[in-house]
């Protein structure tokens, strides 16, 4: 009978359907850093400096979102699976809200009084390291208000309002770019204006999702959560959450590892070059997760149904979507890299070995939608481990050797550490190949 939405369209519609809404918010949820990435990139004397700074802090911010995952995923997926069920829903939701804080206060208290220990073991010197320490300490004052921000605006969209989400987070975008052209051309702070100017989006969004939920009544009541129940929900979700965090940290910790190895075989100012190339590639990036991350529902319900045809018929649609979509995207990069590099940094030397880089981390673009497509469907058939063996072997048994390797076998080609993505990627997507074959 096609009595649902999954029997009502076609495959091709389905995926459209689902994967053009995370799509936007893969691609609104890193604007933040790509914004006060490109306003770092046109500082004048200093904006070398700030990029290598901002290059240098990646790993710890990307660190500071995997710890935020933790219980704002699990939050929104526990207020879903018990929507309909008032006293359970409203448990995790103030419990998911009070671990928030918890976590997040602790979390930017230790980093305050190790600040000066961290940045040293980050690579930050002289300039680099005083920007990096202003950029940091506001950063962690920010990281409150940013965790409380994901947590609620998660659970918007579990209680049934995904366009509120969109609405929410794309203002606290438009926000950090007002405040950022304000703060630092207005009124001259420099480098320490970009992370005032992320922190006030930050607020906003915190602030504004509170009010919006409060104006719902869906704050209205504070449950009664005895210390046994308290401890019982929070089991629950850091369980859930544990999992994307772990996925998510990875890529921080490899981020320190490449950084390490630029500030050893080359120069810090590698680091800011690799700080913006890896913005653009995360940007290309998204709509190929987006698409892949629409697509799990899609997978999982002609599983469950066991219509086969179906299911492999959306897998090879997102194959061949994501390839086409990452060949033009390659074809992009590769005639008009210069145009869009111009948005982060100014003419010189430095845009020319930004050029070479960017090329060299796309040669490989095209198929990476491979890997991403069978790791959602290792994630939805029951094969979570193999999922995260894959990001394991790409960002930890391949990335880490290689950043080292590499220089070390060519020493006289500044940009070999880069051709350590394309390398980890294609020997990912065999493995990846391999899994689905052996599935």
């Amino acid at each position: 009978m096609k009595d649902n939405i999954y029997e009502k369209k076609s495959v091709n519609k389905l995926i459209l359907y689902f994967s053009l809404p995370a799509i936007l918010s893969l691609i609104v949820e890193i604007m933040a850093s790509v914004v006060d990435t490109a306003f770092a990139g046109h500082l004048g004397s200093i904006s070398v400096d700030a990029l290598t700074a901002m290059g240098l802090l990646t790993p710890v911010l990307n660190f500071f979102t995997a710890v935020q995952s933790l219980f704002a995923v699990s939050t929104s997926v526990f207020v879903a699976k018990y929507l309909n069920q008032k006293e359970q829903c409203s448990e995790y939701f103030f419990c998911g809200i009070i671990m928030t804080l918890i976590v997040s206060t602790l979390l930017s208290i230790s980093f305050y009084f190790w600040l000066e220990p961290i940045l040293k073991l980050l690579g930050a010197k002289e300039q680099v390291f005083t920007l990096a320490k202003t950029y940091l300490q506001i950063q962690l004052f920010s990281n409150l208000f940013s965790s409380m921000g994901y947590t609620l605006t998660s659970c918007i969209r579990a209680f049934g309002y995904p366009k509120i989400e969109m609405i929410l987070t794309s203002l606290a975008v438009l926000v950090n770019i007002l405040f950022n052209a304000f703060l630092v051309f207005g009124l001259h702070l420099g480098f320490a204006g970009l992370a005032y100017g992320t922190l006030m989006s930050e607020i906003f969004c915190a602030v504004s999702a509170w009010i919006w939920l409060s104006n719902r009544q869906m704050l209205r009541k504070i449950p009664q959560l005895s210390l046994s129940k308290f401890k019982n929900c929070t089991a629950h979700l850091a369980k859930l959450g544990i999992a994307q965090t772990i996925i998510q940290a990875m890529g921080g910790f490899t981020g320190f590892f490449v950084n390490n190895s630029l500030i050893l075989h080359t120069a810090s100012t590698y680091v800011a070059v690799w700080n913006v190339v890896q913005n653009i590639y995360t940007l290309f990036l998204m709509p190929t997760v987006g698409i892949t991350q629409g697509v799990q529902t899609i997978i999982a319900y002609f599983s469950g149904q066991e219509k086969e045809k179906e299911k492999k018929q959306a897998i090879g649609s997102t194959i061949t979507g994501t390839i086409l979509y990452g060949l033009l995207s390659t074809i992009c990069i590769f005639l008009f890299g210069d145009t869009l590099l111009s948005v982060f940094i100014e003419a010189g030397s430095f845009l020319q070995i930004a050029k070479n880089v960017l090329k060299i981390i796309f040669v490989t673009f095209p198929l990476i939608g491979i890997f991403y497509t069978i790791m959602t469907l290792l994630e939805v058939t029951g094969h979570e481990l193999k999922a995260v063996g894959l990001i394991l072997t790409r960002q930890i048994l391949l990335m880490i050797p290689l950043v080292y390797f590499l220089p070390m076998v060519f020493p006289n080609q500044s940009t070999s550490i880069f051709f350590s993505v394309p390398i980890a990627d294609v020997v990912a997507i065999l493995v990846s190949v391999l899994f689905a074959i052996f599935l």
